[in-house]
C-alpha cells in the first residue's frame, strides 16, 4: 500500500514488541491528543492481527524491537506494505534492560490526574505486562518525557481489539477503501472520496477513522443508522447542519495548542487568532444547537442522545469564554485580520488605535485615488481597484482583464506591479508602501502595549483545552454522520437504510449496486439480488465468462457489508445483512519480484490466510484463484479451499471461478449453491453479449475463446483455440507425447498422470490428484 495521506492521517506513532513465541505487545500514542493506547495479543504466522492494528490506526511510524532475524524481517516488510514507516531505534537492542519502575516514574510524571492516586487507576493497563514493554519503549525512543507540555496531561487506555471489524490489505486494496497518493480526498475513484461530503478537517480524519475501524457492536451501528435516517428525512435540517458545520476549524490542533500555552513547549502555541477562530466555532455550534433541538422528526431521541446533549453541554461550558473573548479582542479588527485587544478593554490603546485608524483610512483615499485615474468600469458590486493583503501589508488589486490598462498607465501615481497571477494582477504605489510601513509600526506598538493582556488572556483560554477536545469529539461524529445522509441523498444509485441480523444467520440483498463503478461511469448499471443462509447456501460458487461481472458483483457485496458496519446507508433496494468481525479478500494478483514471491505464491500466501483466520462472523471473497499453476492443480487446490471454507469455517462466502467443474461441490458439500454471470451467444454470428446479471446454477459453457476474439485475436487462432480447447474437454491425448519428451517418460510420473486423467468424476479427479500431487508437480517444474 502506499503512504497514507498526510491531510487525514492521525498525528500517532506506534511501537511493537514481541516475544519469541509472538505474544505482541503493542502501543500508540497520539499526539495532538496526548492519549496512550496499549493492547497485547497472540499473533498467528502471517500477522493478521498486527496488519489490522497498522491499518486501523495508520501512524505516521512505527518502532519494532524484537531479537529474532526472521520476525524482525516479517514485520519490516508487515509495516512496509501497510504503508508506515519504520523505525528501528538504539532502544530496539535495549528493551530487556527497561525496567518496570522506570516505566512508573514516567507514568506518574506524564499521565493526568495520579498526583493524589498514582497508577491504581490504571490496573486494567498495568496488567498488559508485554503491552507496557512497547509502551516504554514508545516513550524512550521518542523521549516524550522531555516535552513539558506532556507532563501530567496525557491519558492511558486499553485498546479495544474487539470492536472494530478486521480489513486485510487484500480487502482495502479490492475495496478501493481509501485514495491513492495522486487523487484527490474528494475523488470518486475511492470509498473514502465518494464518502467525503465533510465540511471540517476534523470531519474528514473521523471519515478515515470509521472506515478503517467499522464498528461490530450492532447497537452502535444502529445508532449510527438512526442519526444518518434522520437526517435523509429532513433536507432543511442536514443543510442547516451543512452550513454551519462549513465553519468548524482543525479543533484538535487548536486544542493541543492551547494545552501548550501553559507550558514551556517550544512546539507552536495558540494566539489571538486562535482565540478568534474558536469563538466563531462556538457561535457555529449555538447555530448548531439550535437547528437540533428544534427537531422532533424520526429517531430525535436517539439524535438528542448520541449528538444534541453532549454538544448543549460543551456550548454551555464556552459562555465564560465567549464573554472574555467579546470584551478583550476587537472583533471589528479580526474581521480585517489583524487581530489584537480591544481599545474598550485598555483607554490606554484608544490613542494608538486611532492612529492606525487614520492610516486605514488614508490607504482608502489612495485606493479611490487610482481607481479614478485608470477609470475601470465595475459591473455591479464589482470594484476596479480593490485593497487586498499582501507580504507588504496592504496593495491593490484588478482583476485578470484589466492587466493591460495598469501596465500602460503612465501618469501619476507611479505604479508598482508585484505580482501577476492567473485571476489577478497585484500593484502598490509610493504612497501605499508608506503607509503600511506606518500600519505595521502603529500595529507594533499595539501589540507591545497589550502582551501582558494577551498572554493573561490566553492562559485563561488555555483552561478551555478539555472542552475543546471534548467539543471536537461530538462536531467531528456530526460531521460524518451528516456527510453519510448526503451521500444517501445524492448518490448517483439508490441507497437505503440496511436492516442487521445480529445472529450471522442471514446476508439477504435486493439491487446490490457497486457504488464507484456506478459514480465513475455514464452507462446504466445492471443490479443484482443475493440470497445466502447459514445453513443452507452459506457459499456461492460464480461461474461465467471473463468480463461478465462476477467480480464486480462480489466485491459491490463487500462494500456493502462495510458501508453498514460503517453507520452508512447501502448501495441497494433492501438488505438485512449480519454484523462481521472481518472482511478477508483474495482478488487480483501480483508478484513481489524484490522478495522472489511469484504470482501464484502471493495468492497462495492470502489463500493461506484466509484458511487459518476466518471465522464463522467472516465475510470471504475470492476471485479466480489457482490460476498462476497447471490447470489440474489450480482445480485441485481451489476445490479444496472452498470445502474447507464451506465445512470448517463455515463463514459467508462468495468463490468466483472460472474453473466450471467446481459446480460439482454443490453436490459433494452441503451449503455450497452455484450461480452465474449470464451471458448471450447470436447462434449465426457468434457475437457474446454480456448480460451482467447473476443467475441461478453453474455456467453451460466457457466464454474464452469469444472474448479473445472481442479482443481483437486474429480468427485463425481463435478457431485454432477452439478446436484445442474442444480436444482438452474431451478427455484426448492431445499434448501427452510432448509431455512426455519433456519429461524422458518417467515410467512413474507417466503412470500417475494416466491414473489421474482416467478418474470418472470431479470428485475422484480432486482426490487423485491430491494422492499423486508432488509428481504432478515435478511434470509441471519439467515444462509441462
Amino acid at each position: 500500500m502506499a503512504p497514507f495521506d498526510s491531510e487525514v492521517q492521525a498525528n500517532a506513532f506506534c511501537a511493537i514488541i514481541p516475544t519469541p513465541e509472538r505474544h505482541v505487545g503493542f502501543a500508540v500514542f497520539h499526539e495532538d491528543l496526548r492519549s496512550f493506547r496499549v493492547c497485547e495479543y497472540n499473533e498467528d504466522t502471517h500477522l493478521t492481527r498486527t496488519e489490522a492494528l497498522l491499518l486501523q490506526l495508520q501512524p505516521k511510524s512505527c518502532l519494532i524491537a524484537v531479537q529474532s532475524p526472521d520476525l524482525a524481517r516479517k514485520l519490516a516488510r508487515l509495516a512496509e506494505s501497510c504503508g508506515v514507516s519504520l523505525e528501528n531505534g538504539k532502544v530496539g537492542d535495549k528493551v530487556a534492560e527497561l525496567k518496570q519502575a522506570d516505566l512508573e516514574q514516567d507514568l506518574l510524571r506524564l499521565l493526568e490526574g495520579v498526583e493524589k492516586c498514582g497508577l491504581s487507576k490504571h490496573l486494567e493497563e498495568m496488567r498488559q505486562k508485554q503491552g507496557l514493554r512497547a509502551l516504554q519503549a514508545l516513550i524512550v525512543h521518542h523521549n516524550l518525557i522531555s516535552e513539558p507540555g506532556n507532563f501530567n496531561a496525557c491519558r492511558l487506555s486499553l485498546y479495544p481489539l474487539k470492536s472494530f471489524m478486521y480489513l486485510d490489505k487484500a480487502a482495502f486494496s479490492a475495496l478501493n477503501v481509501l485514495p491513492k497518493p495522486e487523487e484527490s480526498l474528494r475523488s470518486s475513484l475511492s470509498l473514502f472520496g465518494f464518502l467525503n461530503r465533510c465540511r471540517s478537517p476534523i470531519g474528514q480524519r473521523r471519515l478515515r477513522q470509521w472506515l478503517t475501524q467499522p464498528l461490530t457492536d450492532p447497537r452502535e451501528i444502529s445508532q449510527r443508522h438512526d442519526i444518518v435516517e434522520a437526517f435523509v428525512s429532513t433536507e432543511t435540517l442536514l443543510r442547516d447542519l451543512e452550513n454551519q458545520l462549513r465553519h468548524v476549524p482543525d479543533l484538535e490542533t487548536l486544542a493541543s495548542r492551547l494545552h501548550r500555552v501553559t507550558t514551556k513547549s517550544k512546539a507552536r502555541k495558540a494566539n489571538l487568532e486562535d482565540l478568534v477562530v474558536l469563538y466563531q466555532c462556538v457561535r457555529s455550534c449555538e447555530q448548531i444547537l439550535q437547528v437540533l433541538q428544534s427537531y422532533a422528526g424520526i429517531h430525535h431521541a436517539t439524535l438528542a442522545e448520541v449528538i444534541t446533549q453532549t454538544l448543549r453541554a460543551s456550548v454551555a461550558n464556552f459562555q465564560k469564554f465567549k464573554a472574555l473573548i467579546e470584551q478583550t479582542v476587537d472583533l471589528e479588527q479580526a474581521e480585517q485580520r489583524n487581530y489584537c485587544i480591544s481599545t474598550a478593554f485598555d483607554p490606554s490603546l484608544k490613542q494608538i488605535a486611532q492612529q492606525r485608524d487614520k492610516v486605514r483610512e488614508k490607504m482608502e483615499a489612495v485606493k479611490s485615488e487610482v481607481d479614478k485615474k485608470l477609470a475601470i468600469p465595475g459591473r455591479g458590486n464589482e470594484k476596479g481597484v480593490a485593497l487586498t493583503d499582501c507580504p507588504e501589508g496592504q496593495a491593490l488589486r484588478v482583476t485578470k482583464k484589466h492587466q493591460q490598462v495598469v501596465q500602460n498607465y503612465k501618469g501619476a501615481p507611479a505604479l508598482k506591479i508585484l505580482s501577476i497571477k492567473k485571476m489577478e494582477l497585484i500593484f502598490t504605489t509610493a504612497e501605499l508602501e508608506k503607509l503600511n510601513k506606518q500600519m505595521q509600526q502603529s500595529i507594533d506598538d499595539y501589540e507591545k502595549q497589550t502582551d501582558q493582556l494577551v498572554e493573561k488572556t490566553l492562559k485563561v483560554a488555555a483552561s478551555y483545552c478539555g472542552v475543546v477536545e471534548n467539543l471536537s469529539e461530538n462536531l467531528a461524529n456530526l460531521d460524518v454522520l451528516a456527510a453519510l445522509a448526503r451521500v444517501a441523498v445524492s448518490a448517483p444509485c439508490s441507497f437505503v437504510r440496511p436492516k442487521l441480523d445480529p445472529a450471522c444467520k442471514e446476508l439477504k440483498i435486493e439491487g446490490a449496486a457497486h457504488l464507484l463503478v456506478v459514480a465513475n461511469s455514464d452507462k446504466s448499471f445492471i443490479v443484482n439480488d443475493l440470497d445466502m443462509e447459514r445453513e443452507s447456501s452459506r457459499l456461492h460458487l460464480i461461474t461465467g465468462p471473463n468480463m461478465g461481472g462476477k467480480s464486480t458483483y462480489i466485491r459491490s457485496v463487500a462494500l456493502i457489508a462495510l458501508l453498514n458496519q460503517l453507520g452508512s446507508f447501502v448501495p441497494c433496494r433492501s438488505a438485512l445483512l449480519p454484523c462481521f468481525d472481518s472482511i478477508m479478500c483474495r482478488v487480483g494478483a501480483s508478484d513481489m519480484q524484490l522478495r522472489g514471491i511469484s504470482t501464484f505464491m502471493a495468492e497462495m500466501l492470502e489463500a493461506s490466510c484466509i484458511l487459518n483466520t476466518a471465522t464463522q462472523r467472516s465475510l470471504v471473497i475470492i476471485d479466480e484463484l489457482g490460476r498462476g499453476t497447471s490447470t489440474s492443480d489450480g482445480f485441485g487446490l481451489a476445490w479444496a479451499i472452498a470445502k474447507y471454507l464451506v465445512e470448517e469455517k463455515r463463514c459467508f462466502t462468495l468463490f468466483a471461478t472460472h474453473f466450471h467443474e467446481m459446480e460439482a461441490l454443490q453436490h459433494a458439500a452441503p451449503g455450497v449453491r452455484n450461480r452465474h454471470a449470464t451471458a448471450a451467444v447470436d447462434a449465426a454470428s457468434g457475437k457474446l453479449t454480456f448480460l451482467y446479471a447473476l443467475a441461478d446454477g453453474a455456467a453451460d459453457q466457457s466464454y474464452g475463446a469469444h472474448v479473445a476474439d472481442l479482443a481483437g485475436f486474429p480468427q485463425h487462432v481463435v478457431a485454432d483455440s477452439r478446436k484445442r480447447a474442444e480436444e482438452f474437454e474431451s478427455g484426448s491425448s492431445f499434448g501427452m507425447s510432448w509431455k512426455r519428451r519433456r519429461t524422458g517418460d518417467s515410467a512413474g510420473d507417466d503412470d500417475s498422470l494416466a491414473y489421474v486423467l482416467t478418474a470418472k468424476s470431479e470428485e475422484e479427479f480432486v482426490q487423485r490428484s491430491m494422492e499423486q500431487l508432488s509428481k504432478l508437480q515435478a511434470l509441471a517444474q519439467a515444462g509441462c
